[in-house]
């Protein structure tokens, strides 16, 4: 039986005669390709990504009591924001004073994941709070939304931090971090029956198979759905 090279032999070996042929990455990736084919080498099948463990609609009632019995109103608006919009968590964290409509109740999220802006509808129930907490925060002279002492923005570790807290004030013990609220608040569009290219819009995610559809659409195509579906959310 012929004993094996070592692996970083081997490449030094394959590495020194491409080398001598000036190849390119998309010429080094097609050999490889093709040596795998000669030798039958299947790649190994991507893990499973398992879905997230959300929330019953208790669980959801019990955190979001959990915030309310702690009268903190910039935890309480913050919480409500991840809930009824689905924002990321860095996205929540950057968002200022004058990226909130209150008139037109829309969000714009400046440069979210992929670089792209985008506005979120704000469900119309939650101005007259949103509205009082935006005084409190133009008297302070605050630029973000939800800014320190030191009138920096809030990190998304803190963030994190307070979701964890308050979970664990419901006595809940399934985890809940700011990505499963967005998890939560999509699944809830989709079962109320709006569309992946609407919900796109509002989630910013990026799928390409179904940009000719995406790209027709605008805020007021989902505006409507959205507040329809929002009147019956497990808390307001």
């Amino acid at each position: 039986m012929t004993e094996r090279v070592p692996p970083k032999k081997m490449a030094a070996k394959i590495a020194r005669q491409l080398k001598r042929q000036r190849v390119d990455y998309a010429y080094v990736k097609k050999v490889f390709q093709y040596v795998r084919e000669l030798l039958q080498l299947r790649t190994r099948g991507r893990r499973r990504r398992s879905l997230p463990e959300l929330l019953t609609e208790d669980e959801l009632k019990q955190f979001y009591e959990a915030v309310w019995n702690a009268a903190d109103p910039t935890h309480m608006v913050m919480l409500k924001l991840l809930i009824f919009t689905g924002l990321r968590n860095a996205e929540l964290a950057n968002v200022t004073l004058r990226d909130v409509d209150l008139k037109g109740m829309k969000l714009r999220v400046d440069g979210g994941k992929g670089d792209k802006d985008r506005y979120v509808p704000i469900p119309p129930g939650f101005r007259g709070e949103l509205a009082q907490y935006m005084a409190t925060q133009r008297a302070a002279k605050a630029t973000y939304l939800f800014e320190t002492n030191r009138r920096a923005p809030y990190t998304t570790r803190w963030i994190r931090q307070i979701v964890k807290r308050y979970a664990m004030e419901a006595g809940i013990e399934k985890r809940i971090y700011p990505h499963l609220l967005r998890h939560q608040f999509l699944t809830y569009l989709t079962q109320k029956g709006i569309v992946d290219a609407k919900i796109q819009l509002l989630s910013g995610h990026q799928d390409r198979q179904s940009l000719a559809i995406y790209q027709d659409l605008s805020l007021k195509d989902v505006e409507a759905e959205y507040r329809e579906a929002m009147r019956d959310f497990p808390i307001q």
